[in-house]
């Protein structure tokens, strides 16, 4: 996830490059399309998410590589990465709309315009109510409006319930590792997961830290209770697992000699959407196990 962080920046750089022609041709003049037959091109794996969840998923005519939920969605055709997507492909296709988050360049949603494709931006704050609206503005867009405002209610039901369960238990100390070795990432303060943990009572030792970045020397040093975790890029479990637990310092925790890790899916997990509300009760249970049951 941080190195996919690291990256966007060179990203973003040569884009502008690419994008300034584009950028200077006269703006088309943009086509007035029913909700319902809107034709669209998503630009993040939460927003695919919400469009199916939402039940307008066959309006999806493009996708990135990294919308793989639900399984439909894989035979759209992808326009690239998240990070670096292709203007040429996404043009291509010839969608009315484009909807967009965080981590889309500026310069690319300028060049949609240009070319005369809507574009809805949602750069919202990381935050669990960020993903309330989210869902809210994308239901309005596609006129779903009722449609996601159950979704909203159920979610927030099954958020409450998760809650409440969670106040009535010891809460721990705990370290969610994102990546480690040569660069130690972890959910920090400043971010959305950080703030799940807390919600389900649990003590975020990186609370302190930003930008999702952390030090070895703090990990040892604030030794956590649990550490939660999740698959590298392009490996298992079992391998993510037994690489952290045979390489100091992270050999050397108590967590690790206790056998207090646990995984937890990524995806869902850093995905908001539709499905957050289920990640934060799938978290809760693997902070604390058997005493959730």
């Amino acid at each position: 996830m941080i190195q996919r962080f690291k990256s966007c920046v060179l990203v973003l750089l040569v884009g502008i490059v690419m994008l300034t022609p584009l950028l200077a041709q006269p703006l088309l003049e943009k086509k007035s399309v029913e909700p319902e037959k809107l034709s669209i091109v998503s630009l993040a794996p939460n927003v695919t998410e919400t469009l199916h969840a939402l039940g307008v998923g066959d309006l999806l005519v493009g996708r990135t590589d990294y919308c793989t939920y639900p399984e439909d969605a894989l035979a759209l055709p992808s326009i690239g990465t998240l990070y670096n997507p292709s203007l040429e492909k996404l043009i291509s296709l010839q969608p009315d709309l484009a909807i967009a988050t965080t981590f889309v360049s500026d310069e690319l949603l300028a060049a949609l315009t240009s070319a005369g494709i809507e574009v809805l931006s949602l750069k919202l704050q990381e935050t669990f109510a960020g993903t309330y609206t989210l869902i809210r503005e994308i239901a309005q867009k596609v006129s779903r409006v009722e449609e996601g405002e159950l979704i909203i209610l159920e979610m927030q039901n099954r958020v409450r319930k998760t809650v409440e369960k969670a106040r009535t238990m010891e809460g721990k100390r705990v370290y969610f590792m994102v990546d480690f070795g040569s660069f130690d990432g972890t959910a920090t303060g400043d971010t959305y997961i950080s703030e799940m943990l807390g919600m389900i009572g649990a003590t975020n030792i990186a609370q302190d830290a930003d930008r999702w970045t952390y030090s070895k020397e703090l990990l040892v040093a604030q030794d956590p209770d649990l550490i939660v975790m999740s698959a590298r890029w392009g490996q298992t479990n079992e391998q993510t697992l037994k690489e952290f637990t045979s390489t100091k310092p992270y050999s050397d925790l108590r967590a690790t000699k206790a056998g207090s890790l646990v995984f937890v899916e990524s995806d869902m997990i850093s995905r908001q959407g539709p499905r957050s509300a289920l990640a934060l009760e799938d978290l809760a249970k693997a902070i604390y196990g058997d005493d959730w049951l």
